[in-house]
């Protein structure tokens, strides 16, 4: 049993490891934004399509005319125009489109790698409309099962260790008493 879960402690954190890396390499970027060049590449162009479209309808339009893969994200109708976003990771395309003439003004952000790590960390749950954003949520819930597993059994493998129990107790009441003390701080601040 000792070596079954042992294997599964090391295989498990092993599929973790680059998930949590890049978590971290995007939380370091986060927190120290100036520490990154992280200006998107921007072009603009102006279209004519169809008019009297919605937003929808015309955000169909343009990703079957130019191949854009993403989702529909932010629309506002204002009076004389619809301003929409058409959103994948490290690629936004933000079309301001007047239904009455037709024309669309279309602005394309293109994110460097430390850009798309950004938007990638920040995606959440499986109702997006872009596929691969549902297959990125799949892994991160995979992820975060396995890291609640390494956990459990790392405290297990642990504890079988008679001469580590002294040293593997203060780190784990060092670590919760830090995670415990940081989130009352956060919710109190």
């Amino acid at each position: 049993m000792y070596r079954y879960l042992r294997n599964t402690h090391l295989f498990l954190g092993l599929f973790s490891f680059l998930f949590v890396m890049m978590y971290g390499v995007s939380s370091v970027q986060m927190a120290h934004n100036t520490w990154f060049n992280n200006k998107p590449t921007v072009n603009e162009s102006a279209e004519k399509i169809a008019p009297l479209l919605d937003a929808r309808q015309a955000a169909r339009l343009l990703m079957d005319k130019y191949g854009w893969r993403g989702e529909l994200g932010q629309v506002n109708v204002r009076r004389d125009d619809i301003v929409f976003r058409v959103v994948r990771p490290g690629m936004v395309y933000e079309v301001t489109y007047a239904p009455a003439t037709g024309d669309a003004k279309i602005k394309t952000n293109v994110a460097n790698w430390i850009g798309m790590l950004n938007r990638i960390h920040h995606i959440g749950g499986f109702w997006h409309e872009f596929s691969l954003i549902n297959v990125w949520a799949a892994f991160v819930a995979m992820v975060s099962v396995s890291l609640i597993l390494v956990a459990l059994s790392g405290i297990y493998l642990w504890f079988k260790i008679h001469k580590e129990r002294v040293i593997g107790g203060v780190l784990l009441a060092v670590g919760l008493i830090y995670g415990l003390g940081l989130m009352v701080l956060l919710r109190l601040s």
